[in-house]
């Protein structure tokens, strides 16, 4: 969250949202064309009449839209009863999102037990006109949208939003907020940003070998690695949305500025594969496990078992430059992306 984003939600911290500030954009586009939906039958605009709806496009490999979930499922269960609907409109990033089984994985790990429809065309996603993973869009009663919220952040904002149209629909509401306390990210300033490993969206690959796309070929990493720089050190296969490694030994190099890592991983035709990680050049320790990573008998590693975001490394407060080294353990599996924190 940048500092303009927490001051922003600060001061509106507890502060009312007048109705009249919540300008009608325009009527709610239908969901007719989007499915499977889960967690619910199918809803539309027509049937949601009389009752406030929030709309959630998200993609369960984003970091930044998982940080989103609890508030959302919090609002549902608090404010479900007085009116509202939550709809989690899952459109994805990468092709293995778009499989309703791993939608449905995600779902039940995070918990959710509002509505989600997926919308693998992003059909709706451009009815819309919507260009941003989390987006939240805010509907009255009467099917209009009136506010619109991007990115993660301004949660006492956005529920206060929620409490004052279902006021204005005559709803009882409870007494006092919600209000979940928002995560503290150590790093604010000079992250190091979300970096795509596949050829489409290439930007900061460090191997000084030429990229060939889809062609298996050995790449190799430097003596002093750059910041913000990736390297890949042995064989491997470069695709339009992803990294593959095509021989062993297979290991990336990243020296970021970050106090937590995420990848996006999936085990391709290696199920069950191991990613060995080491934190400047030594194992992690018990404190710096992102919640993914096994720590055990001097080494830690993470087990590529299903097509999701791996919580590599998460160090707290403690931000600052580090060289991440993973090390796969049998060609096959598939790196998509980095997300730092």
């Amino acid at each position: 969250m940048t500092l303009r984003k927490k001051l922003a939600d600060l001061l509106g911290r507890g502060r009312s949202v007048e109705a009249a500030s919540l300008t009608v954009e325009g009527p709610m586009p239908d969901f007719d064309g989007l499915g499977p939906w889960l967690n619910s039958e199918p809803l539309t605009a027509a049937g949601l009449a009389g009752r406030v709806v929030l709309v959630d496009f998200w993609t369960y490999s984003c970091i930044n839209c998982l940080r989103t979930l609890p508030h959302l499922q919090a609002w549902h269960e608090t404010y479900g009863n007085s009116g509202l609907t939550i709809i989690g409109v899952h459109t994805p990033e990468f092709d293995f999102e778009k499989d309703p089984n791993n939608v449905r994985r995600a779902i039940g790990r995070y918990g959710l037990s509002y509505p989600v429809v997926l919308d693998n065309d992003y059909t709706l996603w451009n009815r819309y006109r919507n260009r941003a993973w989390p987006a939240h869009y805010f509907i009255d009663t009467r099917g209009n949208i009136r506010y619109r919220h991007f990115g993660e952040g301004g949660y006492a904002h956005s529920e206060e939003v929620l409490r004052t149209l279902l006021t204005e629909a005559g709803r009882d509401l409870p007494a006092e907020p919600v209000h979940l306390a928002e995560p503290t990210l150590a790093c604010e300033r000079q992250l190091t940003p979300e970096t795509y490993l596949g050829f489409d969206r290439l930007e900061y690959l460090g191997s000084p070998e030429p990229v060939q796309v889809r062609v298996p070929r050995l790449y190799s990493s430097v003596a002093q690695p750059g910041l913000g720089i990736f390297y890949l050190d042995g064989r491997w296969q470069i695709e339009p949305d992803c990294i593959i490694p095509a021989g062993l030994p297979a290991k990336l190099i990243f020296r970021c500025r970050a106090a937590s890592i995420n990848l996006v991983a999936a085990p391709g035709a290696a199920p069950g594969c191991r990613i060995g990680i080491r934190l400047d050049g030594r194992p992690l320790k018990t404190d710096e496990n992102g919640g993914d990573a096994v720590i055990e008998s001097g080494v830690s590693y993470a087990i590529i078992d299903e097509p999701r975001l791996y919580r590599l490394v998460d160090r707290g407060a403690a931000c600052g430059e580090l060289l991440l080294e993973l090390e796969v353990d049998r060609p096959g599996a598939k790196l998509y992306s980095f997300t730092f924190g």
